[in-house]
């Protein structure tokens, strides 16, 4: 039997507690890993569940180096894949190296493949400050260094070319997928007593400003229909709660907006499936998970028209304008008032949302390491 690739994957993002990359990371990683004999994987990662699951896997890696550490944190771990990671890689033979976050070697002694989600610290810099430096100096030299990137959508790698001039052909889509296991139509009683809820329209995410969630209590404010609540998930974080919940203080609704906090991932099925809708008016996305798994849970959706999120939405989503509070107001209306079209939308969601799974992910991602092997040995010859 000749021997399998060595794919090393970058797991550092995935911790015990995971969020946001972490969480997208953790479900690439298991689809990739479960079942798999056509590689041979090494996994490095900090994550004690990780070792006990693949305990033949997984290389470890130093808890100081993981993203939860701040800032140290990030220097450490840029800094580790330049010196000890590409020594490893180099050492153990690795085929290939993979990174499903914007990171990686500047001088990669193995070829290369990065992710790149969005470019949000380019687009919103006052939002990372120190990571606008690394998305303006780094990341370009690092992406012109691999032998393939993977983007999670078109709109990602439209941004990804204006941007840092690279050629289309290295840039390949791979769309994200979701627990089928997880967000299903589940209309459970109990979270709605849990959370002290009755008619709702619901928003999930964070409170960073190009989530566009002011505007969105503005248009809720202008609703004519005043028995319904507007229930925001997401952590009340020491940065941008503050300022949303200020403005809400002088909305004429604010005692119908609900804001729940953090929310178990176990409870979100259950919010979504017993929405009239919910409302992600995000101006920049690069992809939308949040439209995704409220479609998988029958939940009608209404969303901007603009970046990457028709691309997940496709014709089974109300869009409207995320830059006028009237229009967002107005959907609102639409999809609160008009039984006929809340039917459409529920049912046209549930029929798009099975063309995304981890699993076909997953496939899309081996294929690229095989066309990257394939391109490696063309290369030796």
């Amino acid at each position: 039997m000749s021997k399998l690739h060595q794919i090393a994957i970058n797991g550092t993002y995935i911790q015990q507690q995971a969020s946001g990359l972490g969480i997208v990371t953790e479900n690439l990683i298991a689809a990739l890993m479960n079942g798999d004999r056509e590689f041979d994987f090494r996994l490095y990662s900090d994550a004690d569940w990780l070792q006990k699951k693949y305990p033949d896997k997984i290389v470890p890696v130093a808890p100081d180096i993981s993203p939860d550490r701040g800032f140290s944190g990030h220097l450490k771990r840029l800094l580790w894949y330049q010196t000890s990671l590409n020594r490893q890689l180099k050492k153990d033979h690795a085929a290939l190296f993979f990174s499903p976050v914007s990171e990686g070697i500047l001088f990669p002694n193995v070829p290369q493949i990065v992710s790149v989600h969005d470019l949000i610290p380019l687009k919103y810099p006052e939002l990372s400050p120190k990571w606008k430096y690394y998305y303006r100096y780094v990341l370009p030299l690092i992406l012109k260094q691999s032998q393939c990137i993977i983007c999670i959508s078109e709109h990602t790698k439209q941004d990804l070319i204006s941007n840092y001039r690279l050629n289309p052909e290295s840039i390949k889509v791979v769309y994200l997928g979701y627990d089928h296991d997880l967000f299903f139509p589940q209309p459970d009683p109990k979270i709605l007593q849990k959370y002290r809820l009755n008619k709702y329209l619901l928003y999930v995410g964070d409170m960073r400003f190009y989530k566009n969630l002011s505007r969105c209590l503005q248009a809720f404010d202008r609703l004519p229909l005043k028995d319904y609540q507007f229930v925001i998930t997401g952590k009340k974080d020491d940065f941008f709660y503050p300022e949303i919940e200020r403005q809400t203080a002088q909305l004429a609704a604010k005692e119908r907006i609900i804001f729940l906090d953090y929310v178990p991932t176990a409870d979100l099925p259950g919010l979504y499936s017993q929405a009239q809708s919910l409302v992600f008016a995000s101006l920049y996305e690069g992809f939308g998970l949040p439209v995704l798994e409220a479609m998988a849970c029958g939940c009608p959706v209404i969303t901007s028209n603009t970046t990457s999120i028709p691309e997940v939405g496709g014709d089974s989503v109300f869009y409207i304008d995320p830059y006028s509070v009237k229009n967002i107001a107005q959907g609102m209306y639409q999809v609160l008032t008009n039984a006929e079209l809340s039917h459409k939308l529920k049912h046209q969601g549930l029929e798009r949302s099975p063309l995304f799974s981890w699993d076909k992910t997953a496939e899309n991602v081996r294929q690229i390491f095989h066309d990257c092997l394939a391109k490696k040995l063309r290369d030796q010859r």
